[in-house]
């Protein structure tokens, strides 16, 4: 009995680092500034024959929902932040003014917050098939022990139980998702 707990307990978490995967994937895609600095900060920008995160060589300011502006505190690196930014390819592009740099979110329109939903769609899949597999490799794993037919039979519902419950969570965060991409 003690095996099936292990195997329970791990399905479980296997499948919640599936679904916290997800979450974070999901969680990239966002409309306005606000979501984008996140990203930026994060880009390496390549000087002082080093790598540095773009939040450590610079100041980056949502001016509103739609501007950004990055400050480098060294203005020789300017041209290194723009090239770094354009190389990340996000969707928009930087303009280098020579104090700073300016960019300007492109507003999303209907078609493009479609071609989202279906990016997330794509997504959401791909992740019911990693629950899938989850479920079908502790349910192998619970063939394998040497215990009654009951006993493997129960064990697979549990499986299944927990399966469901990890597809109920993925459909949840999808429809949250959607309604903050459709409602804008």
């Amino acid at each position: 009995m003690d095996e099936l707990n292990e195997i329970f307990f791990s399905c479980k978490k296997d499948m919640d680092k599936i679904l916290k995967k997800l979450q974070k994937e999901i969680h990239r895609i966002r409309l306005g500034s606000k979501s984008v600095v996140p990203l930026l900060e994060k880009i390496k920008i390549k000087c002082y024959a080093s790598f540095f995160p773009l939040i450590e060589v610079a100041t980056i300011t949502i001016v509103d929902n739609m501007n950004i502006t990055i400050h480098p505190w060294d203005r020789s690196i300017i041209s290194y932040i723009d090239k770094a930014i354009i190389d990340e390819n996000l969707g928009f592009m930087p303009t280098n003014k020579g104090e700073f740099i300016h960019i300007r979110l492109p507003i999303l329109t209907e078609e493009g917050r479609k071609n989202l939903m279906k990016k997330i769609k794509t997504q959401i899949e791909k992740t019911k098939i990693f629950v899938r597999t989850t479920r079908k490799k502790y349910n192998q794993s619970i063939k394998k022990l040497k215990i009654s037919e009951d006993l493997s039979k129960t064990g697979e519902i549990r499986i299944q139980k927990i399966t469901k419950v990890s597809i109920q969570k993925i459909d949840v965060l999808f429809f949250s998702k959607e309604k903050e991409i459709l409602s804008i």
